[in-house]
């Protein structure tokens, strides 16, 4: 079928697919499993008050205690945690939580409870919502496009859309073809990727959508109106290899499928065969629904959806389809030696490149283009300030980049600014903890003379990570802030990270031998618990590690036996003296691999 692709989201149902294929025959082993115990090594993103994405929607995120789940007599007792929207909030990219790991060709299954109660009897003309449970593509796919969409998006569920688009479907999965269905009781799925095809003045970004579907030939959402939609759990699915992909919403013992066939992966849609990263979020209103266009109050209804409302999620899991599938959990790899963020002629191991794995960013519009010359290569940055009484700019690589053998590095940068000019030097982790390195004005500061011409500084990692940065994941590798109100125009260039240790700890995937859980308390204060599973009885080291890379204890070293193990640290190196405040991290070896975790000490 040759999908029409433009702007828009989701879909749902049909059992034509479980006549075409053997479907449950090609599920393969469980290579990975959340149950939500803890959410120690999710990052989550708690908004900063504006409106979300291009299509308006209200998103917030707020981690809760774990709390009993509700409705589910035949499994009393199990354990997940509690999502809320807060009155009032709004945000810009929030409203969601995203696990720093890399899940590839793979059927992934989300078993989610939604427990809207405000939402159960509320018609469309009352308020509007949406749900969506998502991946986004963790490498730009080749198109040179600086849009989400060039990365791919997969929705794997989402409830609401406006009312057009569920009266146009309810013909098929469950419908009544009677236009009466509601946002709490037709649910969908979505892919957008990038395509020259759907750029359109409406649609500069080139977003194609497997639900832009206005002659409904293909998309099959589900409708279910008694007992709806919400106050219970429903599995859904996404079956992913290079060649396709396929959406299911399985409802009391029943899977159906959310579209007519699955969708076909081809050059043009190459994002998916790419790495994707989960994310987990809530958002309400916006252009999906009947709520009006971000900047266009006009164009639609008012979200009158009071707050708070809650989002149970029981478990994901991740299995291998088509004997394909791969999960990668914790950080990028890491860097080594050097690392450029703008440079042109420093030979450098490896780098981000703008608009295609970074982006360049002003904040608040506090600098307008410049005209000062690159001080090397074709390339450089140039801006003026805007007399706002600050400014503020940075380099965002999309993906966290992995700096962590760096600490005995520098960041080493040129810059031409005026000398009477007091700046700051910073970087941002995935988790928001920054730090900033000050230049004083009139003074020479780690290396950079301040003469009005070009001259390069060199930090030190050591002294420019802070306490609390997590080098293993930086979102913003360089930062450049001023507050004093100053005039000026200035230049940057030649950026870049040096002196990148090869002697790192290496996250790697833990094996099936062993399971090293998140220690408690954390944070902690004196003392925290590690503890291990071993399914077999075996000899282990648990170490541990500052921020630096170095080996600071070794916790415990000898032969275990099979079952569960637990070590207690009281916060001292191997001379039992007492060590500073911030991220250490333990790490369990076995003769099946190794395994990293993070812990932090408070004083």
């Amino acid at each position: 079928m040759n999908m029409p692709r433009l702007y828009l989201m989701l879909t749902i149902v049909t059992m034509l697919i479980l006549t075409i294929c053997p479907v449950h025959a090609q599920i393969g082993e469980l290579i990975w499993q959340e149950d939500f115990n803890d959410l120690d090594s999710w990052i989550i993103e708690t908004g900063n008050g504006s409106w979300g994405w291009g299509n308006g929607e209200l998103q917030y995120y707020k981690a809760e205690k774990r709390v009993r789940r509700p409705l589910l007599g035949d499994e009393p007792g199990k354990q997940c945690p509690e999502d809320h929207c807060p009155s009032g909030k709004r945000s810009r990219h929030c409203g969601s939580m995203g696990k720093p790991f890399a899940i590839h060709l793979r059927k992934i299954e989300h078993q989610v409870h939604d427990l809207h109660q405000v939402w159960r009897d509320r018609s469309p003309g009352e308020g509007a919502q949406y749900q969506p449970r998502w991946m986004a593509g963790s490498v730009d796919a080749g198109h040179g496009k600086l849009c989400l969409a060039s990365q791919g998006e997969i929705d794997i569920m989402e409830m609401g859309f406006n009312q057009a688009f569920q009266n146009l479907h309810d013909d098929h999965n469950g419908g009544n073809g009677n236009n009466n269905s509601t946002v709490n009781q037709m649910v969908g799925a979505n892919a957008i990727f990038y395509s020259d095809a759907a750029v359109t003045p409406q649609n500069p970004s080139g977003a194609a959508s497997l639900a832009w579907d206005p002659d409904d030939e293909f998309c099959r959402p589900y409708y279910n109106y008694d007992p709806g939609l919400t106050d219970r759990f429903l599995i859904y699915r996404v079956y992913w290899d290079e060649d396709r992909l396929r959406f299911t919403v399985t409802d009391n013992g029943n899977e159906y499928d959310l579209f007519a066939e699955p969708f076909s992966i081809d050059e043009e849609s190459a994002e998916f065969r790419e790495p994707f990263h989960l994310v987990a979020n809530l958002a309400i209103g916006g252009a999906l629904t009947d709520a009006y266009n971000l900047g266009d109050p006009g164009s639609g209804q008012p979200v009158t959806l009071p707050f708070p409302a809650h989002m149970y999620i029981d478990y994901i899991k991740v299995m291998k389809w088509n004997n394909q599938g791969t999960v990668q959990i914790g950080p990028p790899p890491f860097e080594e030696i050097s690392f450029g963020i703008y440079t042109d002629e420093t030979p450098v191991n490896n780098g981000l490149e703008p608009d295609l794995d970074a982006h360049i960013y002003v904040w608040e519009n506090t600098l307008s283009p410049g005209s000062i010359p690159p001080y090397e290569g074709e390339n450089g940055i140039s801006w003026v300030t805007n007399g706002l009484g600050w400014f503020g700019a940075g380099i965002m690589s999309i993906q966290p980049v992995n700096l962590f053998n760096f600490a005995d590095g520098h960041l080493k940068f040129m810059i031409k600014i005026p000398a009477h000019i007091t700046f700051k030097i910073g970087i941002i982790d995935a988790w928001g903890n920054q730090n900033y390195v000050s230049f004083p004005a009139g003074q020479t500061t780690h290396g950079l003379i301040r003469n009005g011409d070009w001259g390069q500084a060199a930090i030190p990692v050591s002294i420019l990570r802070g306490p609390y940065i997590d080098l293993r994941m930086l979102s913003y590798p360089f930062v450049i802030l001023e507050e004093s109100g100053a005039q000026c125009e200035f230049g940057l260039d030649d950026i870049y990270w040096d002196g990148g240790s090869t002697d790192i700890i290496h996250d790697t995937i833990p094996p099936v031998g062993f399971e090293l859980k998140a220690n408690y308390p954390n944070p902690f204060n004196p003392n925290t618990t590690i503890s291990f599973n071993l399914k077999e009885a075996s000899e282990i080291s648990l170490e541990i590690y500052n921020v630096y890379g170095q080996r600071i204890k070794v916790l415990s070293s000898g032969s275990y036996r099979a079952g569960e193990n637990s070590v207690s640290w009281d916060g001292t190196d191997s001379g039992n003296r007492p060590v500073a405040s911030g991220i250490y991290f333990y790490q369990l070896r076995t003769p099946k691999g190794l395994d990293t975790r993070k812990c932090v000490l408070l004083k």
